[in-house]
């Protein structure tokens, strides 16, 4: 019991939900770190919609038992909106660039040691669940160009990810990737396009990722 109630970073809990969120959701606590935590950006804006409820959202719950007890790095410089109970894991970044926005739906969870990082826009959905390391990047954070024609790429584009996602461990999913919902991708896989036409409950898997089976669905 005693060990449980220490894993609790008591003095994060109370800045973070007093420093990102109006009064009368502060008070209630929906914001619960467990372990160290580094607040690296606090400029920009921390929503949660819906019902609030004390800890409906974890940061560092999640792989406590099988990684290194790392701290979560919440870097918030734009805008974050959670729209429910959020979990992420031990060793984790959310990053929200100032003027980017991220959404992130009801019941979903990342695994411990994952990136989420967001310099455009990136819209998670409901139920999405991603295993350890999974990295969500809307930049590449560098402009490419061709040096034959001279055109100059776009860094960042948006990312869409459905509801009912399962992502297996060791994910990328690059900028201009959309899943749809009810759809599986394997691990190690690298998203990178729009997968909207694949069939309802495809598996994505590979380097880059294209349906390799279909007909499944994730058990929840």
């Amino acid at each position: 019991m005693f060990s449980s109630i220490f894993t609790h970073n008591i003095i994060k809990i109370i800045y973070v939900n007093f420093h990102f969120l109006p009064f009368r959701q502060a008070i209630k606590f929906p914001i619960d770190i467990y372990g160290k935590l580094r607040v690296v950006g606090s400029s920009g804006k921390l929503c949660i919609n819906g019902a609030i409820k004390p800890g409906m959202i974890k940061l560092g719950s999640q792989g406590r038992d099988m990684f290194p007890l790392d701290p979560v790095i919440l870097d918030i410089r734009g805008t974050l909106c959670l729209n429910g109970s959020f979990y992420i894991g031990c060793g984790s970044t959310i990053r929200v660039e100032s003027g980017a926005s991220m959404s992130i739906g009801p019941k979903s969870r990342f695994g411990a040691q994952s990136i989420l990082f967001c310099e455009d826009n990136i819209k998670i959905g409901s139920q999405v669940e991603g295993s350890w390391r999974c990295q969500l990047m809307d930049t590449d954070r560098h402009e490419i160009r061709d040096v034959n024609t001279g055109t100059v790429y776009p860094s960042h584009k948006p990312i869409v990810i459905g509801d009912n996602v399962w992502i297996g461990n060791n994910v990328c999913i690059n900028k201009g990737t959309v899943i749809p919902d009810n759809t599986i991708v394997a691990s190690n896989s690298f998203c990178n396009k729009d997968y909207s036409d694949v069939a309802p409950f495809s598996v994505l898997g590979g380097v880059p990722a294209k349906v390799v089976s279909s007909g499944k669905q994730r058990v929840w």
